[in-house]
């Protein structure tokens, strides 16, 4: 038997490499741009300091209840009076009732200037419009360092 010996003459074609690392960095590129827009400066809204740094601000709690019930919580605040800083507001059809949270944030706002925080905890069955209605609310009021407590 014959040995064949083999041919070491053969060429590489580079091309469809080179298309490829093209359009890698392509798509580099424009994920890089879509970060540097969709990013946000955020910083911790409650904590992040020791306990002896952190000064006490009041606090607004909502609470979101079945059938658009809002329990109103104010924490470290000595000016809001008993029967403001603990409020039960019942809903309206279903939803929260606005316009009687409307009312209820202009006497404590007059009482408590210094409310500029409030914290919403939702439930697990409620709608993102009803949190984004009553976050709209609380900014028309003033109240502008907003948060969504975790389910």
């Amino acid at each position: 038997m014959r040995k064949h010996s083999k041919h070491l003459d053969f060429e590489i074609n580079l091309i469809p490499c080179i298309d490829l690392l093209s359009v890698c960095i392509c798509f580099l590129l424009l994920t890089a741009v879509w970060l540097n827009v969709g990013s946000m400066n955020v910083k911790q809204a409650v904590g992040g300091q020791s306990v002896a740094e952190t000064e006490k601000k009041p606090v607004l709690w909502v609470l979101m209840g079945t059938d658009g019930e809002l329990n109103l919580n104010i924490q470290d605040s000595i000016r809001v009076p008993k029967n403001l800083s603990k409020l039960k507001l019942t809903g309206l059809d279903g939803k929260s009732n606005t316009s009687e949270l409307q009312k209820v944030l202009e006497q404590i706002m007059t009482v408590e200037p210094a409310l500029k925080t409030a914290l919403i905890q939702p439930q697990a069955q409620s709608a993102y419009e009803d949190i984004i209605d009553l976050m709209d609310a609380f900014r028309k009021k003033g109240l502008v360092d907003l948060g969504v407590a975790p389910l």
